[in-house]
């Protein structure tokens, strides 16, 4: 594992991780971050490390659940008043709110990535997410695409758990499309075309072991059969997040009568120092003390905590 810290003023990583705060309102079965005793990020040295980066960078806000931060706002318009770009990765619970959404949304936020592990299926987030989630989920990815914002959704696959996930949340992904009366065949889905991230549990932090595990390979698989996919695409390691994200995967496309959607299938496998993605050099975390290592090496080197 190469681990390295980097001055503000020396980034080189296309996208930098912030944990803005380590509190969640949901208790996942697989969680890469599942320390819940961190205190929330200072933001006086947050925001003055972003001021030094020397070129307009991606910040990823995450968490644990970063909405459970009381200055998202806040944080998302600092970011985007210092000119660089602001992403979010959520739950999506609290965002099937229109008043805390639109709150976001005044403050600039644009792009989300909702986490979705069983599309529309109550059953499934029983098993994997600890609660019955799938009508705030769905109402949250409404929420999103009627305000005409980017949105990208990822769902993690266990082993005998919910495969069938993989086939509907395409499915689901339309029929909210439709609801909402948008098509990804004009902007600004014509320009940024959703994603949707697929992965399967990985051996980090608190997960469900290997025996949920499928290796890249059967995810290829699945997706044959479920899609009818013949042809599908490496990525090694996306420079433009909107598109790819960042890491190794393998993505093909889908032809729906609302437009069209990519499917990405992350490696989530872990290496002999058990990293995810070792060596990538896209992506970034602040650690403790605001300088900029690499995401999942600094992750492991904290023992999935911070």
């Amino acid at each position: 594992m190469e681990y390295y810290e980097l001055a503000p003023e020396d980034n080189h990583f296309h996208s930098i991780v912030a944990d803005i705060t380590h509190k969640c309102n949901m208790n996942c079965a697989n969680c890469y971050i599942p320390n819940r005793d961190v205190p929330d990020i200072d933001l006086h040295r947050l925001l003055d490390s972003i001021s030094k980066l020397p070129t307009r960078t991606w910040i990823r806000l995450i968490g644990a659940e970063p909405t459970m931060h009381p200055n998202l706002p806040y944080i998302i318009r600092a970011i985007i008043g210092l000119g660089h770009r602001c992403s979010l990765t959520t739950n999506g619970l609290k965002l099937a709110s229109n008043k805390y959404l639109d709150q976001l949304v005044d403050a600039g936020a644009y792009y989300f990535l909702i986490s979705m592990n069983g599309a529309d299926d109550d059953i499934i987030y029983k098993e994997l997410d600890s609660g019955s989630y799938a009508g705030l989920k769905v109402r949250a990815l409404e929420n999103v695409l009627k305000r005409k914002l980017t949105v990208n959704t990822g769902t993690i696959i266990a082993k005998g758990v919910n495969e069938i996930t993989l086939k509907r949340q395409p499915e689901l992904v339309v029929e909210v499309a439709k609801r909402v009366g948008i098509r990804f065949d004009q902007n600004p889905w014509k320009r940024i075309t959703p994603v949707l991230r697929i992965k399967s549990v990985g051996d980090i932090g608190r997960n469900m072991g290997g025996s949920a595990t499928y290796q890249m390979e059967d995810m290829i698989d699945m997706c044959r059969k479920q899609f009818g996919v013949k042809e599908f695409t490496r990525v090694e390691s996306g420079l433009n997040l909107l598109k790819h994200g960042d890491g190794p995967s393998y993505t093909f496309d889908i032809h729906t009568d609302v437009g069209l959607i990519h499917v990405r299938l992350v490696d989530w496998a872990v290496d002999e120092d058990g990293v995810v993605d070792a060596g990538n050099k896209n992506r970034g975390r602040f650690t403790q003390d605001f300088k900029i290592a690499p995401f999942f090496e600094h992750v492991k080197k904290n023992e999935f905590g911070y």
